[in-house]
Parts: structure tokens; sequence; C-alpha cells
């Protein structure tokens, strides 16, 4: 005989329910004993970000804290400013609230390397104040950044790892090369609600810096930060493929020292590939103020940096406002949407590599004018090859 067994499972209350463990856990970094600036806290911060499991939050008290030693994150893991009960949110209008890291002279023993460099994965910075410090000397400065091979150890972060998000930070002071450099083939990175600048010096040669750097990225989100003050292009991409860059605010103060070259440039360099393809770069404001501090306002193309390949994606809505040349499109390669933005009060006379001339406000040039969907009418067409605009004032 056969008998049948019926098994009931019951839905348990909740006070029942099993759990799993949370992904994540809050580490107090032991590092708040270094908050004078004196005292170098690297050591302390690496073991904390070296032993922090995977999914680990750090949370840095507010404060300064000197960084003498280069930071490698090899893990997922997030790094913020700890919250005190009764304070403003760490913001850049809130800067007592917020986490310091003041990166200082790294040895050039570690040229070719950048301070901090993200090498794992789904790395979160936020919530952050991050600089060059104070006591770089002019003279550390001048042997790093006019060295290409030592150049990025005066910079900010290096990015190697997939899905990278850095929101409300502020990179700031770095003496040149780059404040945050996007490595090739880097995909899923964010940049929000942050500030990036003042870098660099735009009045001494090889001292002007990048706000970021972007070499070859896909789905890429830049959104909602505003770049004050990059002294060689305030954001850079040399390809980047189904990426957002959309409602950044670009602007200048009026001395030439913090000039750019360009604020918003999709171009490539010759080991980049130029694709923009299901890109939207939409709704930028730029603002390059009075003094017209910026050279090319919106720059798209090989030209006049590098003959290279340039094309694909949307660039929509932006406005810009007292650039030297609002937008300039030359050496583009293949199909690109450019519609819907406006330039005003740019162009005329300026100081550029092929001399003192007047300049349009938008420039086209006639073989890239055979790639575009448009609705520009009354561009000027011609060749800036070689023609780098604001160089001198």
């Amino acid at each position: 005989m056969k008998i049948a067994f019926t098994i009931f499972i019951l839905s348990l209350p909740s006070f029942f329910q099993i759990t799993s463990p949370s992904s994540s856990k809050n580490i107090d970094c032991p590092i708040e004993k270094y908050k004078n600036e004196s005292i170098d806290a690297s050591t302390t911060l690496n073991d904390c970000i070296d032993n922090a499991e995977k999914g680990a939050v750090i949370e840095i008290p507010p404060g300064k804290y000197k960084i003498s030693q280069q930071l490698k994150i090899r893990s997922s893991i997030t790094i913020k400013t700890k919250v005190i009960r009764g304070s403003a949110p760490c913001s850049h209008k809130a800067e007592e609230s917020c986490a310091v890291l003041l990166v200082g002279m790294l040895p050039s023993s570690e040229s070719g390397k950048m301070p901090i460099e993200i090498e794992g994965h789904n790395v979160v910075l936020q919530s952050l104040i991050i600089q060059g410090g104070v006591d770089r000397s002019k003279v550390w400065e001048k042997r790093i950044c006019l060295n290409d091979i030592h150049r990025p150890l005066a910079g900010g972060i290096r990015v190697k790892g997939d899905s990278f998000h850095m929101a409300n930070v502020v990179l700031r002071n770095f003496s040149c090369y780059t404040a945050l450099e996007v490595m090739a083939g880097v995909k899923g990175l964010s940049v929000t609600d942050s500030l990036i600048g003042p870098n660099g010096q735009h009045d001494t040669l090889m001292m002007w810096a990048d706000g970021i750097t972007v070499h070859d990225a896909a789905s890429a989100v830049i959104q909602n930060n505003t770049f004050l003050d990059n002294t060689d292009v305030q954001l850079i991409f040399g390809g980047c493929t189904e990426c957002i860059v959309k409602n950044n605010s670009f602007r200048h103060s009026s001395s030439f020292k913090r000039a750019s070259f360009a604020e918003l440039m999709l171009h490539a360099w010759s080991n980049t590939s130029g694709n923009f393809s299901g890109s939207v770069t939409s709704q930028n404001k730029i603002d390059c103020g009075r003094s017209r501090r910026c050279g090319y306002g919106i720059m798209i193309g090989g030209e006049p940096w590098y003959p290279a390949k340039t094309f694909g994606g949307t660039v929509s809505a932006n406005k810009v406002s007292n650039a030297q040349l609002g937008i300039n499109v030359d050496h583009l390669t293949g199909g690109m949407t450019i519609q819907g933005n406006s330039v005003t009060m740019s162009g005329g006379m300026a100081n550029s590599d092929c001399g003192h001339r007047v300049w349009p406000a938008i420039n086209v040039s006639k073989e890239s004018r055979n790639f575009l969907t448009t609705d520009i009418k009354d561009e000027v067409n011609i060749e800036t090859r070689g023609c780098l605009l604001n160089r001198n004032q």
C-alpha cells in the first residue's frame, strides 16, 4: 500500500523571517587623529581601504587629512564623509561638514601614476573634497609638470574600473594634467552633482589641467556638474558610446590664469576611437565670462588638435556665450547630429597660434559639412588646423 504524504509550507511571520546579512558594512576609519593637516594619514586610510570587505562603506569624519602616498582602491567599496548629527550635509557650500583629502607631493619614483587610482569595479566616492595640498611647492610643481612622464603625479584621480560613481565631490587645486582621468575601456561611469575646479594655471607653460579627461568610454553619465576654471579643457572626450553629457555648467572667472583652451570637446587622440555613437550631449550651459576666458566653447572633431576620426551621436540644446569661438566643427569623419544649440556674444578678435585675427561665432569646416545633420545655417567654413585659440592674452 502506498501512503501519500502532503507537505505544507507555511509563511512565517516577519519576525521569524531569515534574512541574509547586509551586503554593506559601515566602517569608521580611525584617521580622525590625523586631522591637523601636518601628519600623513595615507597609511591608515590605505589600511582601511585594503582591509574593507566587498561592498563596505568607509566613513571619514569631517576634517582635513594629508595624503602623501598613493591611494589605490582595488575592490567595490564606498568612501564618503561621515554624517555628523546636527551638522549641515557635506557640500561645497558647507565645507566644514566634509572630509577633505589634501593630496601632497608624491615622490617622482611613482612617476606615471596618479595620486588616487581606482582599479576595482563599482567603487563609489561620495560627499568628499579632494584637492591638491597647499604644501605643493612651486619647485616640485614645475619639476613634475614639465616632465610628461611625471605629470600624472600632479593630477587627481585615475579610473580603470567599471561602474565608478562619483557624486557630490569637489575636485580642485591640482597642479596640472587632469583632476579626473577615465581610462580607455571603462564602462558605466557616472559623475553627478560635483564641482570640478579650479585646476591648473593657464598662463604658465604645461601647468594647465583638464577638469575631466575621458579617453574612450561607454555608457557614461556626466550630469548636473559645475566645471569652474579648469585651464586646459574643462571636459574632454576621445570617444564615448551610449553616453549622456547633460545639464552641466561651465564657467570662468576673469583672470587669464584661470582661462582654458576649450570648454567641452568631442574629438579623438591617435589611440582612441572618436566614436560617439548613441551619445547625447545636451542642455549644457557654457559661459566663459565677459573677459572671454575660453577659446572654443564646444569643439567637435580632430582639428585643431589632432587629425583623428570623430563621428556619431547628437549635440543639441546647449547654450554657449562669451567664447572666442562658440562652436567649432572641424575634421568630422562620420555622421553626427548638431541642432538646437544657441551661441551668443561669441566670436571676434582673438589670439591664436595662427595669429591675432577675427574668429566667427560658429565654424563648420567644408569637409565636416558633408557629415552633419544640422540646423546651423549661417556658419563660416574655415579650416582651423594648427590654430589653437587662447594660448596667449
